[in-house]
């Protein structure tokens, strides 16, 4: 432990650490270097992917992503086994990392963003009124971040139940058109000839799996996220009436997490009701 230097004369010395500057999150140089860090990360959730998996996967754009997955799917539904054929499990692979990179970069983002709310919060509440308006952006940010984090843990858990979600649905011609019909065929009609494809049965099971993640994955960050809003509006209460500042920011970040709460409830209903019915699932992204 550290103490400080008595002199002879009873004085205290100044130790070799009295003289350093001590940088606090609301200090402007913080404040631009979380922004400078949130604009890269925004600007490289799209590109960044693409450019890190291109050496192993070659370069996908979303029309060639859409068109290689078309032709796997049909092979792999006259393959008629539930395995995966080579070209079906190197697009899974791809997209598992795809949104795995993805989720690196959205918590990052969850990070920065709300670091730099806190930040411009403190920098409302000791300097100008106009900072409000800044911490507000961030803090609606930081949600918009943990939004998409949550999309994407799901994406990559279950990555063929994603994948789904490229197909070009009712714009389908040709061999995948008819693929398509064979498997909504299979799924309004149970005692059809489609209906028992083991391939359905993987691609079912997926669905439900993407489902069901989704539900936990939500329900959790609502659960988080009332108990912080209780928080919010709790200090809004117990704060000095004079301290308009403070009971603003309270207000104001109360309010925020409990529409974000509203609204990850009623996702995690939704993803209940998609994950107890697998196949009304199935054909909705097929219909898309």
């Amino acid at each position: 432990m550290r103490t400080r230097l008595i002199s002879a004369t009873g004085a205290a010395e100044r130790t070799p650490d009295s003289d350093r500057k001590t940088v606090r999150l609301h200090s402007v140089p913080v404040i631009g270097l979380l922004l400078v860090v949130s604009a890269a990360l925004v600007a490289a959730f799209e590109p960044a992917p693409r450019t890190l998996l291109s050496p192993t996967f070659g370069a996908y754009s979303d029309a060639k992503l859409r068109d290689a997955f078309g032709r796997a799917l049909v092979e792999y539904w006259r393959s008629g086994t539930p395995a995966f054929p080579a070209h079906l499990t190197t697009l899974v692979d791809y997209w598992f990392q795809w949104h795995a990179i993805k989720v690196a970069i959205s918590s990052l983002s969850v990070i920065v963003f709300a670091l730099l709310a806190a930040a411009l919060w403190q920098r409302y509440l000791r300097a100008q009124a106009w900072y409000a308006a800044v911490a507000i952006a961030a803090t609606v940010s930081t949600v918009a971040a943990v939004v998409v984090l949550m999309f994407n843990i799901p994406a990559t858990a279950v990555p063929m139940g994603a994948l789904l979600g490229v197909l070009p649905g009712g714009t389908a011609d040709g061999k995948l058109a008819q693929v398509l019909s064979e498997m909504r065929e299979g799924l309004r009609h149970s005692a059809g000839p489609h209906a028992g494809s083991p391939a359905l049965t993987v691609l079912l099971g997926d669905v439900e799996r993407y489902d069901w993640v989704m539900v936990v994955v939500s329900a959790t960050l609502m659960v988080a996220t009332v108990l912080v809003s209780v928080l919010f509006w709790r200090r809004r209460i117990t704060a000095v009436p004079s301290a308009t500042r403070v009971r603003f920011m309270n207000t104001t970040l109360g309010v925020i997490t409990a529409l974000t709460a509203c609204l990850l409830l009623l996702a995690t209903v939704a993803y209940t009701f998609s994950a107890l019915d697998p196949a009304a699932s199935l054909l909705g992204i097929m219909r898309l």
